[in-house]
């Protein structure tokens, strides 16, 4: 059988979704499927990935051009299963409408519908190009996997899908190996001389940065001898939240807010790792790929207690209301200046990142394939 998947995130530092892609790559390629798997993408520069070079004679690179996102989508990518006979197709959110072959299994991964529930965080123009497009795009997929038994709810409500055709797939994030010599940036070097809290992430409104920094400048206020740093990590891209930079200038933290950029996964594994604690307020997840990451290298973790949230921390890490900066800062304080009470949750949250493997993503992704290509 022939199968393909959407690898455009790969590449593009789009955080989640490309972690996710990437990750089900190199899962599939583990695992001794006897199918042929072709990935279209819609770059040429695709070879500077290095998972994706020597790839094995049953694994195919495909660029599809131009990368116009509508033209690739709904002309491009259909005329391509057709040319490879694609017996099942795997996209992220939006799906070919019109052009699919009808013998090609669609799958879509719909990470989350934050658009959904907090629209105010969202550019006008993405939402009305997902209102338009994810319903009939779930409609048009023979199965939805989406990341968390929340995300599976709140499409199946939202969008009145049939519960038989969400599965729920937890993603990875356990990160089992840690280089013997990392490479950093400046930027990266700089931050690891100090004493630091962590973020990581896109810079995005719902990402809730702003109320981060201002439990952050709290602690600071109640603790003026403390040479605790905030480092954020992640570029200042599409829909960046601007009120990160007010709240920087109106608190006066400047010298204490350490901006890194986008980073490697190798700096990414160090910084996570001698973090005082990895913060993580979002108004809204699908899933929380960082949090997990963050326990697996012993880290403890502030997470805010909104939607996906509480089903992936459990009680590993400390829960918060988002917009409760008494409560972040008391949070900061005990895991800055309580050994005992970080080591707590350090033990459990290195217990619970085991639940979360890509190799188990890889797999359960698999299964559902296995069971489409069978009622063909």
């Amino acid at each position: 059988m022939n199968i393909a998947i959407d690898i455009r995130a790969i590449g593009k530092n789009r955080t989640g979704d490309e972690v996710y892609t990437l990750e089900l790559v190199k899962g599939l390629m583990k695992l001794d499927t006897g199918h042929t798997f072709y990935l279209f993408t819609d770059t040429e520069d695709w070879y500077q990935v290095g998972n994706l070079r020597n790839l094995s004679s049953n694994w195919k690179v495909i660029p599809l051009l131009p990368k116009s996102k509508l033209l690739w989508t709904e002309y491009l990518l259909p005329k391509a299963c057709e040319k490879y006979h694609i017996d099942l197709l795997h996209i992220q959110y939006i799906a070919p409408l019109f052009f699919l072959p009808k013998y090609t299994k669609l799958i879509s991964t719909i990470h989350d519908i934050s658009w959904k529930f907090v629209p105010e965080h969202i550019q006008l123009k993405d939402r009305l190009l997902l209102n338009i497009l994810i319903p009939p795009s779930i409609k048009k997929s023979d199965a939805i996997i989406t990341v968390s038994q929340y995300s599976r709810y709140a499409i199946q409500n939202i969008f009145g899908t049939d519960a038989s055709k969400i599965v729920s797939i937890y993603n990875g994030g356990n990160i089992q190996h840690i280089p013997p010599v990392i490479n950093t940036s400046s930027g990266v070097r700089e931050a690891l001389k100090q004493d630091y809290i962590l973020y990581l992430g896109s810079l995005q409104p719902r990402k809730n940065i702003p109320t981060a920094l201002k439990a952050f400048a709290e602690y600071l206020k109640t603790h003026p001898e403390s040479n605790l740093h905030f480092v954020i990590a992640g570029g200042k891209g599409y829909n960046y939240d601007t009120q990160i930079d007010a709240v920087i200038a109106e608190y006066e933290i400047a010298d204490k807010v350490i901006f890194v950029g986008f980073i490697t996964n190798d700096e990414k594994i160090i910084l996570l790792k001698q973090a005082k604690a990895f913060i993580f307020l979002s108004l809204y997840e699908g899933f929380g790929i960082p949090i997990i990451e963050a326990m697996s290298l012993n880290t403890p973790v502030i997470s805010s207690n909104t939607s996906c949230l509480p089903e992936i921390v459990g009680d590993a890490g400390v829960l918060v209301d988002p917009y409760d900066i008494e409560a972040i800062t008391k949070a900061i304080t005990f895991f800055v200046h309580n050994p005992l009470f970080s080591k707590e949750y350090k033990d459990k949250g290195l217990k619970r990142s085991k639940i979360f493997t890509w190799e188990k993503m890889a797999s359960q992704t698999y299964d559902l394939y296995k069971k489409l290509l069978l009622e063909q």
